[in-house]
């Protein structure tokens, strides 16, 4: 048998399981920005991802019917179409980023995170500086970030429950 013009991995499922499995992971993988799976997966993943992105910077209708057809999910499709895209519109390709991790525990699976190499503004939130949390946790009369209870409170406590023993 020859594999000419038989691109793909099987992942060890037949053509209707794998179809589901990959439309599943490119739909968690627009929501999300980022998923954690098995290295093949992820990698085929990749592909489909890559293709839908490239048809959602045209933003018209006949590309939204076609990528309708891998992601049928109207809240995935809306995201793709209104933010995916547009951010992506002026890169000419290589939209995601593949990182290895450790291998699963159970069965010892190359485990890899597949995410897009642009982040949007929502997932990455403002982290402010050390010193502007303490800052605005005293102001607020708070016990900060940063500031911890004295260690005799702690060994108090300890020694309380033992005497209770």
């Amino acid at each position: 048998m020859s594999r000419h013009a038989n691109a793909g991995r099987k992942l060890s499922r037949n053509s209707s399981h794998r179809k589901a499995l990959l439309d599943n992971l490119v739909r968690a993988m627009i929501l999300n920005e980022s998923i954690r799976t098995t290295t093949p997966k992820a990698k085929e993943t990749r592909r489909l991802v890559e293709r839908v992105i490239t048809k959602a910077r045209e933003n018209s209708l006949s590309a939204r019917r076609v990528v309708h057809k891998t992601v049928r999910d109207q809240a995935a499709l809306a995201k793709l179409f209104q933010s995916i895209g547009p951010r992506f519109k002026e890169r000419p390709g290589g939209y995601t980023r593949l990182v290895h991790v450790e291998n699963r525990i159970g069965d010892n699976a190359p485990m890899s995170i597949l995410e897009l190499v642009e982040k949007s503004e929502k997932a990455e939130p403002e982290q402010k500086p050390a010193s502007e949390k303490k800052a605005a946790a005293k102001e607020s009369g708070d016990q900060g970030a940063g500031e911890k209870k004295p260690a005799k409170e702690k060994k108090g406590k300890k020694e309380e429950a033992e005497k209770k023993r």
